[in-house]
């Protein structure tokens, strides 16, 4: 008989062939019924596994050629008794016992052990051990050590149903992802000739309202004029739109050219003096003083839409008659920084960093701000981005804003591996 030693030896095995990464479940069970065996001093063990609620699988045996065979539960049977009864069943005698109307052929000696395994008072699966080596019998203190051994089995058998549970769960979620990738798919390119095919009549409505503009009273001209500038706004959406959608796929290719920043600044300001006009707004430009003029290198239309969209944002959020500052700087890292100041209601400390959230908006309409779809800031992060540079907002409520972006001005410093 086997020893306290001996049992504790055989767990600490099974715990160990449990814990087995490199093993699969079909290996550890069968290393699981060698230790059974070993420690059993027995010829023939198994382990079967219930199926549903009618019928038991052996899942690893000393004997290979009964693996995979399934039994009735219904069916009078040792393992059928134990499931029903869950408990352990031990037969002195199989040859002698009135309980069961059969001896199976695998069956060579008389003394037959069978223990439950037991979850949450629910019987998954049986042990067998057959053909005792030595006194065909089982003691007390062995059918004991075999119930203390399927307590541990438990461990082998839970890891995979977890393992089976997490598989079944992967393979659902990669299942949704590639629906949900297919459907990001088709409304990405619905969006995307969605916003192309808006260019066409906006261009046509603007062409035709820059007609009409001459020809109107000028007492109607005004409607026009702000007909025009609402779509131009409108147009300037869509490039947002369209640029944004091409710059989260990468496909918005930089054209670097040498740029003198006061002109660059001065064309931005030319293409938006009908805005400035229409709110009595007037600008201050803050340029370094030099003698001789220096260049930087970037995309030059790609920077022009940054700083209108910077511009059309202060124009938008600053009060009439009012004054907005805007510059460049040269500064010791070789880079050169941009900014656009307004006397606005300004932006509160917490909304720094989402306010170039895709379509964030501030609701701030009791103060004056104008409904927009915050797709400019998120165009001007992602394209000073593209240019390796960083954008940030200075500003404290209602002591305006000053948006200020750096870029680098050396050619090679743009150039993508």
């Amino acid at each position: 008989m086997a020893s306290a030693k001996e049992l504790l030896e055989v767990l600490i095995k099974i715990n160990s062939i449990s814990n087995d990464q490199h093993l699969d479940f079909k290996e550890k069970l069968q290393h699981i019924i060698l230790e059974i065996v070993r420690h059993m001093r027995v010829k023939s063990s198994s382990i079967m596994l219930v199926k549903g609620s009618k019928s038991i699988k052996v899942a690893a045996s000393t004997n290979t050629d009964l693996i995979g065979i399934k039994q009735s539960l219904d069916q009078e049977s040792p393992s059928s008794w134990v499931c029903i009864h869950k408990d352990l069943l031990y037969v002195e005698d199989i040859s002698t016992s009135d309980i069961f109307p059969e001896r199976f052929e695998h069956y060579e000696g008389c003394a037959l052990l069978l223990v439950p395994i037991i979850v949450k008072n629910k019987v998954i699966g049986i042990i067998t051990a057959t053909n005792k080596i030595g006194e065909d019998s089982f003691p007390q203190e062995e059918q004991k050590s075999l119930l203390i051994l399927a307590g541990h089995v438990i461990g082998a058998l839970e890891n995979q149903r977890l393992t089976e549970s997490l598989e079944r769960k992967k393979r659902t979620l990669q299942q949704k992802n590639l629906q949900l990738e297919k459907l990001e798919q088709l409304k990405t390119d619905f969006y995307n000739m969605l916003i192309h095919d808006l260019k066409g009549p906006v261009s046509e409505l603007i062409a035709n309202l820059d007609i009409l503009s001459y020809a109107v009273s000028d007492e109607d001209r005004e409607y026009v004029n702000a007909g025009k500038t609402a779509c131009d706004t409108l147009y300037s959406m869509v490039f947002n739109l369209l640029d944004i959608a091409q710059l989260e796929e990468d496909r918005l290719k930089l054209v670097h050219e040498k740029i003198d920043p006061q002109d660059l600044l001065k064309e931005a300001l030319a293409r938006l003096f009908g805005l400035f006009e229409l709110k009595n707004l007037t600008f201050a430009e803050n340029f370094p003083a030099s003698e001789t003029t220096d260049f930087f290198w970037g995309d030059r239309g790609i920077l022009l839409r940054i700083l209108q969209n910077l511009l059309t944002n202060a124009i938008n959020y600053s009060p009439p008659d009012n004054t907005i500052e805007v510059g460049f700087e040269y500064l010791p890292s070789a880079e050169i920084i941009f900014f656009v100041k307004d006397n606005g209601p300004g932006v509160p400390a917490e909304h720094h960093k989402n306010i170039f959230d895709k379509y964030f908006q501030l609701d701030k309409k009791s103060e004056g701000r104008v409904h927009t779809t915050g797709l400019g800031l998120t165009f001007c992060k992602m394209a000073v981005e593209a240019h390796q540079g960083k954008i940030w907002v200075e500003s404290e409520s209602q002591k305006g804003s000053r948006f200020c972006f750096t870029l680098p001005t050396a050619k090679t410093t743009l150039q993508k591996d």
